[in-house]
């Protein structure tokens, strides 16, 4: 089976184009720096600061396109410095999600459902899966393929059509395995 490329994803926000607006005014465009290798998704230059219970705050990076809803996605690490319990879910998947408060440039949003911990995650194409014999939600145990190999279990499988082949891991994961760019992994049964 084909070595399978780790991203390394740092905690970033997502937008929807109202909280955009209410964060940094009416027609701002975000500044793009950097294409990330999952195909129509973006780094932008400007960040946004994020509250948690605490009352601490973190400032992140946004990342587009805009979502439906907004919301960010932390390491555990940082969830439990914005006095969150970190439980792990699925990216995107918002019904666990703890409040929080985002401070832009013009002005702040309250979101109710904001900040998730997303656990890693297989993202690839329709053909890739089916190649691989990997459907949407389907569980996989993954190895990292390092110098003393690790096994992740239960990775959640992510099949869309604008998805390619990655496995998408916090900087928690990361920094616990000792992973830096440039490291692979592969499905083992």
């Amino acid at each position: 089976m084909r070595p399978i490329p780790v991203d390394i994803i740092p905690s970033h926000v997502y937008l929807s184009e109202q909280d955009q607006t209410a964060l940094f005014g009416s027609g701002y465009a975000m500044t793009v720096v950097e294409n990330l290798s999952q195909s129509g998704q973006y780094v932008c230059e400007e960040s946004v600061e994020v509250f948690g219970k605490l009352k601490r705050g973190l400032k992140l990076r946004i990342l587009g396109p805009h979502w439906e809803n907004s919301h960010v996605e932390v390491s555990a690490v940082e969830a439990a410095y914005l006095g969150f319990e970190p439980k792990e879910v699925k990216s995107g998947d918002l019904s666990q999600a703890r409040p929080c408060k985002l401070i832009g440039l013009a002005g702040e949003v309250e979101l109710s459902n904001g900040i998730i911990v997303p656990r890693p995650h297989l993202l690839c194409s329709p053909k890739e899966a089916e190649e691989m014999y990997l459907s949407n939600g389907k569980l996989v145990n993954i190895e990292i393929l390092l110098q003393r190999s690790k096994i992740l279990e239960n990775v959640i499988v992510r099949v869309h059509p604008t998805y390619k082949l990655r496995l998408e891991l916090s900087s928690d994961y990361a920094r616990d395995l000792w992973i830096t760019r440039g490291a692979h992994a592969r499905i083992i049964e």
